[in-house]
């Protein structure tokens, strides 16, 4: 009967997988396609996907064992090339390819979880300008952060050295590439936070390839440089080279060298400053006391104008020209006066009885009235005539009338 030759669905399955397993093309196979229902079991770190393109599509899964070797995060739409092999999941019977490695096609992986991961923190404001603190124009104590071997300490030292000497330099060696790199890098940055006296910190590497400096892209590190209290100059890699730590830094540099150029003044500029400032402060000093010295000078002419002695003596030198004013006025008043009394002198002197008598014209009382005229006189009539010395008593003899 056909009942006894029937498999179970289990036997079906498990038979399918063992042809599958034995096929050695499908133990080692690369196949590209676009992603598509990607998800990811973040309890157990696996994911699953499917993997498709213009008219098919197979299932995929990458479990957590290889998904850590991942140097991005597969997305939907993401076109990929994966390897892995085929085999048959017994359970649903259906075949799919267990991914062991993923890469996407055309930009490197590397490059595609820099930009997923510099997405992520811009959105998240990590790379905020207005959370970049300022740089210590004069610092004492500077950190720096690299390798121990490479070229980028000495020049670090070397520009330190020749621009700031007076700077003391903190040095905490690390890894610069490889393994270590990122969690040395976020250790030396937490215990220079943890001292109280260290004013900046220089983090820096030659250049190198996109692997090389990848640990300057990982995500602990990049918080940790955007979260510290001190100020990070950023000189990771050559000029061409950026560094998720750079835009997360306070500053960037394109190389160790130039970090240290903006970390510190350079010495002969500040004495030159210093001695340009001496001679401007001389200068205002000097201009100063000039001013204070005419300004005294001003008062001291000012308080001897209003010192008594010399108002006195100025009032004197007043009352003795107004006194000779006086006197030439009263003089001039005299001298006008006198001509006038001159004048009336020799008008009273005129009307003066007196002197007309003493000019020869007597005055001729008769009965004690002054006789003007002939015509009041008569024959026999007694008159007194008037002279300077005393008065003559006569008698008419005879009247003669002019006028006859």
């Amino acid at each position: 009967m056909v009942t006894d030759s029937a498999l179970t669905v289990s036997q079906l399955n498990t038979y399918v997988k063992m042809m599958f397993d034995s096929d050695s093309r499908l133990k080692r196979i690369c196949v590209v396609g676009e992603i598509s229902n990607f998800v990811n079991h973040y309890k157990t770190g696996h994911c699953y996907f499917s993997l498709k393109d213009e008219k098919s599509a197979v299932k995929a899964v990458m479990f957590a064992g290889s998904v850590q070797y991942l140097k991005f995060r597969p997305e939907n739409g993401m076109r990929v090339y994966i390897t892995g092999r085929v085999s048959v999941f017994e359970r649903d019977g259906v075949y799919q390819i267990y991914a062991e490695s993923m890469e996407p096609e055309g930009v490197g992986a590397l490059m595609i979880a820099f930009e997923q991961l510099k997405k992520k923190l811009t959105a998240e404001g990590l790379f905020d300008n207005s959370n970049k603190k300022p740089l210590p124009q004069f610092p004492q104590k500077i950190g720096v952060v690299t390798s121990p071997v490479g070229a980028a300490l000495q020049d670090i030292i070397n520009v330190l050295s020749r621009r700031y000497p007076i700077a003391e330099i903190v040095f905490c060696p690390v890894a610069v590439q490889g393994v270590n790199c990122a969690s040395e890098n976020i250790k030396a940055i937490n215990q220079l936070n943890t001292k109280n006296d260290i004013d900046l910190i220089i983090m820096g590497r030659g250049g190198g390839s996109v692997e090389d400096l990848w640990g300057y892209n990982d995500e602990q590190l990049v918080r940790a440089v955007a979260s510290s209290k001190i100020p990070i100059i950023s000189g990771v890699g050559h000029e061409t080279d950026f560094t998720l730590c750079d835009f997360a830094s306070d500053m960037r540099a394109p190389t160790p060298s130039a970090a240290a150029e903006i970390a510190v003044p350079d010495i002969e500029e500040l004495y030159q400053l210093t001695d340009n400032l001496i001679f401007r402060a001389d200068n205002a000093v000097d201009n100063y006391i000039n001013t204070k010295k005419d300004y005294a000078k001003h008062l001291a002419m000012q308080l001897s104008l209003l010192d008594p002695r010399r108002i006195i003596e100025n009032r004197s030198g007043e009352i003795l020209s107004i006194n000779k004013r006086l006197d030439i006025a009263i003089n001039g008043i005299f001298a006008k006066n006198e001509a006038k009394l001159s004048v009336l002198s020799e008008k009273l002197k005129l009307l003066n009885p007196l002197f007309m008598i003493e000019k020869g014209y007597i005055p001729v009382y008769s009965n004690k009235k002054r006789v003007f005229e002939v015509n009041q006189l008569q024959k026999g009539d007694t008159i007194t005539l008037n002279f300077v010395d005393g008065q003559a008593v006569c008698d008419v003899v005879d009247i003669k009338n002019t006028e006859n």
